[in-house]
């Protein structure tokens, strides 16, 4: 017993260590542009003109970025329409701009800073609770850092994205799984989904996981239950809004595999023959290869043990899902990397559980994308 409460307390301490090695990575990072920006929090949201003043792009208006519209909908909420490309799409993933808006009281100037606070705190709590998970399938907790370096979450929070509080609820509902809490899992799934549809990855690995342990009933929930609180809301914004996100580009998924992927090389006509190559050979070694790899050893371990482990099954589900996103999610550079992280939660429990000697593999694979984050010109000196 004695023994028992010493390894659960040295559990936790390695979480909590990690918890705060990502909270002063990432506090550090942020603050060359706090600091140097005249915007201070607000050049997080990454503003253009094109949306916020109206200004089309033929007459010079900027573009910005996709935080933006989080940032509109924590200040306005209902009232962002108008500063909003693509309305059902943007209000689809309500639950980070609306967390902000709570957070700041209605008090417009402060909107900036929680939707920074929230994805720093959220982020380096999701690092730490990875980091138990791996403690518990008894391996270093502190290979939770290859998450902490992932160039998808450096910029996710340098840009005011939705994908750090979506992977907290979904790792949190990961870790409720593994103890039969099915409830909370159904929840923080929910939550994880509202925030960014990316949750429902998560949720079909776990669906498919219960349903081959003979838990019908929990398997549907697992999955139903995110898809029904996902789908009541589109409801909701077809009926206020008028469309639903299935008429965009980011809706359409693939079915031959990474289809999605060489369209970097054949539908970007802006990008020169030496800038696509690159950026198709950037993706291709970080995303394309790893997911095919993964999904590959996933199937051979199934067929080679006769079972299906929690993490085959997540392994299964983000890859799938990796190889058939849409154009658009691959030719963003921004897009698939923040787009992709299923695919790094999943190969890092993955790999965790069934192969621990081989995430050193990933750490050498995925820790050095954050020198590219790093080493791009201006983006943590304030530019906006």
């Amino acid at each position: 017993m004695t023994t028992q409460i010493i390894n659960l307390a040295k559990q936790h301490r390695v979480s909590l260590i990690v918890t705060l090695i990502t909270l002063i990575f990432i506090s550090l990072l942020s603050m060359p542009t706090l600091l140097n920006s005249e915007d201070g929090a607000l050049s997080f949201a990454f503003i253009g003109t094109r949306f916020s003043e109206g200004i089309a792009s033929e007459d010079g208006g900027t573009t910005g970025y996709d935080g933006q519209f989080a940032y509109f909908i924590a200040r306005d909420g209902a009232d962002a329409v108008p500063y909003i490309d693509g309305a059902s799409l943007r209000y689809q993933r309500i639950i980070y701009p609306l967390t902000a808006r709570v957070l700041s009281l209605g008090q417009e100037n402060l909107v900036p800073w929680t939707l920074l606070l929230v994805n720093i705190v959220a982020f380096s709590v999701s690092v730490g609770a990875l980091s138990y998970l791996l403690k518990e399938m008894g391996v270093s907790g502190y290979y939770a850092l290859i998450y902490m370096f992932w160039i998808g979450n450096l910029f996710a929070i340098r840009f005011d994205l939705n994908e750090p509080l979506c992977f907290m609820f979904a790792i949190f509902a990961i870790i409720a799984y593994r103890r039969e809490h099915y409830r909370w899992t159904i929840f923080l799934l929910i939550l994880s989904t509202l925030t960014k549809e990316l949750g429902l990855v998560i949720a079909g690995g776990l669906a498919f996981h219960a349903f081959f342990q003979r838990k019908w009933g929990w398997s549907i929930l697992l999955f139903g239950a995110p898809l029904s609180a996902f789908l009541l809301w589109w409801l909701v914004m077809k009926a206020w809004l008028g469309t639903l996100p299935t008429i965009y580009p980011s809706a359409k998924l693939h079915l031959i595999p990474f289809q999605g992927m060489f369209s970097i090389l054949t539908d970007q006509p802006e990008l020169s023959s030496g800038e696509a190559g690159i950026q198709f050979g950037f993706t291709v070694v970080w995303v394309g290869i790893p997911a095919l790899v993964l999904v590959l050893l996933a199937l051979w371990t199934i067929w080679k043990r006769r079972s299906l482990s929690m993490t085959n099954a997540l392994i299964l589900s983000c890859c799938g899902f990796v190889i058939t996103m849409p154009d658009v999610s691959w030719q963003d550079q921004v897009a698939v990397y923040r787009v992709a992280l299923p695919l790094v939660v999943g190969g890092i429990l993955f790999l965790g559980q069934m192969y621990p000697n081989r995430l050193k593999l990933l750490a050498l694979l995925w820790m050095p994308t954050a020198i590219i984050v790093l080493l791009i010109p201006d983006l943590w000196l304030g530019a906006s």
